[in-house]
């Protein structure tokens, strides 16, 4: 099997105009029963806040928790306009496993943009037509999973739960039981298939500290890993692109995927 390669990278991070993700954090991924949940939906460059998203209906397709009391769907219990997306007790032991799904949307960028814009998230696998076309018309949806820790529970494997997302990344340990130093390995499953050779980037922020980022790239079984160098807030994501099964209103179909938690060292 072949193994991942992981480029561990600590610099400050660089604003650009095309790195959008969108990405759920948690005021505090700790918390304990009969605390409060207070959940934000960020749009960002890495962990450089861009604006923050209130609840948007007609575009969430689904927004769910799963815990050990079940499944819980979310949007039913939020209004219209919500900020932060999320306020709500805990009710539950152990882990939290949130995901959201948002519906199509659709951009139009001149061929050079475009191209960079490729670069930049590291989607490899595509080539554009730049003599017979000037713009580049796609068309996205956005994937999103954090995870929670309410009162730890022993054996708990919620982390690793399958939601069914188009685009989805699995992580394959329990990020509250790690430490700063250990790593983390995920599964990236693109319609359910582990995604091979993509490129995959982790992020995180502790306190005033510069913002670092890791790359790491997914072997046959679709794992990728990463080394938890500090404590603090920490997502994964990816962007996949497809050309457009259609081509009747977009040239390209792209998935982006967000994965996050937090990391703090156990006594």
């Amino acid at each position: 099997m072949k193994k991942p390669i992981t480029i561990l990278v600590s610099i400050f991070l660089a604003t650009t105009l095309f790195a959008h993700e969108y990405v759920l954090i948690a005021y505090n991924f700790f918390v304990k029963e009969g605390e409060k949940i207070e959940l934000h939906l960020f749009v960002a460059d890495g962990f450089n806040i861009q604006i923050e998203r209130p609840i948007q209906k007609s575009i969430t397709k689904k927004f769910e928790m799963f815990n050990e009391n079940g499944t819980t769907n979310l949007l039913k219990n939020t209004t219209e306009g919500d900020l932060p997306i999320l306020e709500m007790n805990v009710n539950f032991k152990g882990l939290g496993l949130i995901h959201m799904e948002r519906d199509y949307a659709q951009i139009t960028l001149p061929n050079e943009e475009f191209t960079d814009y490729l670069k930049v998230d590291n989607i490899e696998n595509i080539t554009i037509d730049s003599k017979n076309k000037q713009n580049q018309t796609e068309r996205y949806t956005r994937y999103l999973k954090t995870l929670i820790q309410s009162n730890p529970k022993k054996n708990d494997d919620i982390y690793k739960t399958v939601v069914g997302q188009n685009f989805e990344i699995v992580l394959l340990k329990n990020p509250y039981t790690l430490n700063e130093g250990d790593w983390i390995s995920a599964k990236v499953l693109f319609m359910g298939e582990p995604l091979q050779n993509k490129v995959i980037t982790a992020r995180n922020r502790n306190g005033n500290e510069s913002s670092i980022y890791q790359f790491s790239r997914t072997d046959d079984e679709g794992i990728c890993s990463f080394k938890l160098e500090r404590e603090g807030d920490w997502f994964l994501h990816a962007t996949h692109m497809i050309p457009a099964p259609d081509k009747v209103d977009a040239d390209w179909e792209s998935f982006w995927t967000t994965f996050s938690f937090g990391i703090r060292n156990n006594d």
